[in-house]
Order: structure tokens, then sequence, then C-alpha cells
């Protein structure tokens, strides 16, 4: 597995054939944003807040658990901010689409700028090959302060790298737009829940 770096991301960018092309809309200024071996990736107008104290706890054996009950997403506006206080967890997705093809993975980080600043962007950071559809990123302040945040501002990066043998992604986060809720409770890969949890 080896790292594509700047020429070859630009290939990749620029595949004749459709269904073998890295597709990133809006790249709204390639030579900024497709750096020697990564792409810096921007914030969108979707964030989704988690409410304290409205549930006692997430448990994924518990079926009647939504995401409603304890998230709500939020529009965020160009020219308008969103405040990450300390240690607060934020679900925003990407002002950039993807679509991987099938002999590329990635994962995503963030920038060294704003991890220096406290900010954390990603836990779950694979991206698989196959994959449609916009990041949903979690933000995570460790800081001591409030951090501003912006729709459209450059806060990750994602590192791409070579796949043999990839199948296309047909999970449960394909073709989706926006910030994505937890879903905790609706994983259509558990389907041996019962065997595996205690309720």
């Amino acid at each position: 597995m080896s790292v594509i770096g700047h020429d070859n991301l630009i290939s990749l960018l620029d595949r004749e054939a459709m269904e073998e092309r890295l597709i990133i809309t809006p790249l709204l200024n390639r030579d900024l944003q497709v750096n020697e071996a990564s792409v810096d990736i921007r914030l969108g107008n979707d964030f989704i807040v988690t409410r304290r104290g409205n549930l006692a706890k997430l448990d994924p054996a518990s079926q009647d658990v939504r995401e409603h009950r304890y998230q709500t997403k939020h529009f965020v506006n160009f020219k308008e901010c969103f405040y990450l206080h300390p240690q607060e967890l934020v679900l925003a997705g990407t002002l950039e689409h993807f679509r991987l093809p099938v002999d590329v993975a990635a994962t995503v980080t963030s920038r060294s700028k704003w991890g220096r600043a406290g900010l954390v962007i990603a836990t779950a950071t694979a991206v698989h090959p196959g994959f449609c559809g916009t990041i949903t990123l979690e933000l995570l302040n460790l800081g001591e302060v409030p951090l501003v945040l912006y729709p459209g501002t450059s806060v990750a990066q994602i590192v791409f790298f070579q796949c043999e043998g990839g199948a296309p992604y047909d999970g449960d986060m394909a073709h989706k737009t926006g910030a994505h809720f937890a879903g905790l409770t609706t994983d259509r890969k558990m389907t041996d829940r019962e065997f595996w949890l205690s309720k």
C-alpha cells in the first residue's frame, strides 16, 4: 500500500475513463488544495450537535434510541460561524463530494495548523474504495477556548492510497450528502446483535 503523491493525484483527477477517475467536487483551487501527498478539504454547511443530558446513556443494544433524541442538525450559511466549545464533539459534512475509483482508498486527518489549536477532525478516518458521497468529520475541540469555524474553511486533508483487489463500497454512508447521524442502533452489519449485545 503506497501513498499517492501529487503528480499521480493529478493523473487520477484527469483519468479519461469516468468510472476510473477520482472525483472531488467542488475542487475550488486545484493548485492550492492538491498538496505533495494529500488534498485539503473544507467544512460544508451541515453540523450535527449532541445535546447534553437528553439521554442517560447511548446503548447500541437499545433498538428504540434514535438520533433525533440526542443529536440536532444545524445549517450554517457561508460567512456565518459555528462555535465549537472545549470538549465538545460535533459532526460536520465536507463541502466536497467524493467518488473514489475501486483501486483507491483514503484516510482523513487534521491539518496541522488546526491540530495545534486543539481541533481533532476525525476519529473514524477510513474512506473505502468506490466510496461516493460527502465525508462526515468528527470535530472535537481539545483546547481550552472555543474555536470559531466557518463553512468553506480548510480544516482537514485526505490522503489517498493504491488499493489492490478493492470492491465498491455500499455501506450505510454511501451516496449521502451533508453530515450523517451516528446510527449506532441501526447498524445493518450487526445481524447477530442478539448474540453479542446484552438486550
